[in-house]
């Protein structure tokens, strides 16, 4: 069996929520490594002794370098963050959620235990049939 069209929006609104905190998480990483160079710089700057000065260089470089890993990372969610954060995209995200509601509420009534109602009493039908 094919699996579930609300599964398949439940993936999809999940894909769009998970670029959403990625970009975040990642953007504010950068944000920490901007903090974390100029610790760095001003280690650097009253350093006095060449084997401490290396040490503090060599962070430097290491934070320079997880910077660039989690630019890269927020870049890569950027677009697709940013489009379901505002306007048309956020709306229209909503409007998934809706439709997930609805179509998982239709599934459910597909799948569940169904029966039919008579409309009419027993007694009603055969009274009609006698005129």
């Amino acid at each position: 069996m094919t699996e579930l069209p609300s599964k398949q929006l439940e993936s999809f609104i999940k894909f769009a929520e998970d670029c959403q905190e990625n970009y975040s998480i990642f953007y504010s990483c950068v944000g920490d490594e901007d903090k974390r160079l100029q610790d760095l710089l001003h280690a650097l700057e009253f350093t006095d002794n060449k084997y401490d000065m290396h040490n503090e260089a060599l962070k430097l470089w290491m934070s320079r370098r997880e910077r660039r890993v989690k630019k890269d990372a927020a870049l890569l969610n950027r677009e697709i963050a940013e489009y379901f954060q505002e306007g048309n995209g956020k709306k229209f995200l909503n409007e998934l959620r809706q439709l997930l509601g609805r179509q998982r509420k239709a599934e459910q009534y597909l799948e569940g235990h169904r029966e039919y109602r008579k409309r009419m009493p027993e007694s009603d039908r055969r009274e009609n049939s006698e005129i």
